[in-house]
């Protein structure tokens, strides 16, 4: 049977790339069914990369976090990279790369409901991950996110956590890549940095603060209740992150998700880190989380003309998210 690739098309009308996987559609859905869990009991699952047991790396094979490569993945080390041109006109591209899943070993806890010391295990896979990707030079761009139940996307109830790498750098992270360099080079300045500072100063979007770090609503959300989380030392890569840093931002990580959770009542969520590209070194570029909380559902003028509405000021959420 022939291997069926993904592909990354590119869109010319909108200059994006779109991911073509049918591979993605052999994927089980639990949600309907849940009967035997693939990550309760992982003998089907891939050798694991990492075992994390209490907070540090075990070799004997016991854990409480664990690394896998995706059973289903968009992407694969085994691919054979090509580019290839379609009647001059239209392009599309195979390659190879890494999909890898961060798994909790408890079946009904998210971060929220874990301790400290395990949501810092949680990070150190991906600082891991990072590190296995910078070195293998075929990563540009990474994708680490986690879709919290149906509405976000989750294919499992399990809590697990991605990370995909991609052989390009999306329209999206290209513009932020751009508008960081270009505020860099006129001011000599970090864009996120000056960033925080203004939310520091302002307070009226901030909603959580310690040592090292800031969470606030975005002065223009991209959708209801959203919230980026951003390390105050200025690095363009979370595997720069010390352990300090480690546990000052899973304390304010889990403070944030548990508003989700106990003011929302448990709803769906996506979060996604954003990350320098790894294909060289981007000084001026500064990390950070994002949050989206499923409250809302898109219509035509969002989905098709990028234009979001929210009912609330960032101002008014921040103030609801700071009572909760």
């Amino acid at each position: 049977m022939k291997k069926e690739n993904t592909e990354l098309r590119y869109d010319i009308l909108s200059n994006e790339w779109i991911i073509i996987s049918p591979k993605r559609g052999t994927r089980p859905n639990n949600f309907q069914q849940i009967k035997d869990c693939p990550f309760c009991d992982i003998k089907d699952q891939k050798e694991p990369k990492y075992y994390f047991y209490k907070g540090r790396e075990n070799k004997e094979k016991k854990w409480t976090t664990i690394v896998i490569p995706n059973k289903f993945p968009v992407f694969e080390e085994s691919d054979i990279s090509e580019d290839i041109l379609e009647n001059n006109f239209y392009t599309k591209k195979i390659s190879p790369g890494f999909h890898d899943l961060i798994v909790t070993k408890e079946h009904d806890k998210f971060i929220s409901d874990l301790p400290v010391p395990r949501i810092e295990e949680f990070f150190t896979c991906i600082s891991k991950l990072l590190i296995e990707y910078r070195k293998s030079k075929i990563v540009k761009q990474v994708a680490i996110f986690h879709n919290r139940g149906e509405k976000a996307g989750a294919s499992q109830p399990h809590p697990h956590y991605q990370a995909l790498s991609l052989p390009i750098i999306e329209r999206e992270h290209q513009n932020e890549l751009n508008n960081f360099k270009n505020y860099y080079n006129k001011n000599n300045k970090c864009f996120h940095c000056e960033i925080n500072k203004i939310e520091k100063i302002n307070k009226k979007r901030l909603i959580a603060e310690n040592d090292d770090f800031i969470a606030f609503c975005p002065f223009a959300p991209k959708i209801l209740f959203q919230v980026i989380i951003s390390p105050k030392r200025h690095t363009s890569s979370f595997e720069e992150i010390n352990e300090k840093e480690k546990k000052s931002l899973s304390k304010i990580f889990k403070k944030i998700l548990l508003k989700y959770d106990n003011g929302f009542d448990n709803l769906d969520y996506n979060f996604f880190l954003h990350n320098s590209p790894l294909d060289k070194e981007y000084p001026y570029f500064h990390w950070y989380w994002s949050f989206s909380p499923r409250i809302n559902y898109f219509g035509g003028l969002e989905l098709g003309f990028g234009l979001e509405i929210s009912p609330m000021t960032p101002e008014e959420q921040a103030k609801t998210l700071r009572k909760m």
